[in-house]
């Protein structure tokens, strides 16, 4: 069984990718000795889970959140797969498009970015018991 261990170079690593996303540019400059197999389309995410749960692949690099999501909906269990690091690889900061003008709702969103106890909105909304609770909480601290 192949080991991916991100904190190095993965040489002859095969690792899937969403076409055209940051994430590919970011694998191709971090790990340049690694093998992209990239995945087109809106089925791309679920066709590179697939592939990395069965071995077809040895990793399949995106959002983390969406990546656990992804697995739960095809029915996976955490005893068949793993995401790793448990830090995200790299904080890319994501936009937001809001309504022009509406400065009330932009403040409400900035606040909420700001404001630490956005952990506490996130258990209320995902669930104390949720599989995605830690890794939110996780990332938040990391990344912002």
């Amino acid at each position: 069984m192949l080991s991916v261990n991100p904190s190095g170079f993965l040489q002859d690593v095969t690792i899937g990718v969403l076409s055209g996303s940051i994430t590919q540019q970011f694998i191709a400059g971090r790990y340049q000795l690694a093998n992209q197999r990239i995945y087109e389309g809106i089925t791309g995410r679920e066709s590179g889970v697939k592939d990395a749960a069965s071995g077809t692949i040895d990793a399949f690099a995106s959002d983390g959140m969406l990546l656990v999501g992804e697995a739960l909906r095809q029915g996976l269990t955490p005893s068949q797969y793993s995401v790793i690091p448990e830090q995200p690889l790299t904080c890319i900061s994501y936009g937001m498009i809001l309504p022009a003008g509406d400065t009330e709702w932009k403040e409400t969103v900035n606040n909420f970015i700001r404001n630490q106890s956005s952990t506490n909105l996130l258990e209320k909304v995902l669930g104390r018991n949720s599989p995605f609770l830690p890794m939110s909480v996780a990332d938040q601290d990391k990344c912002i």
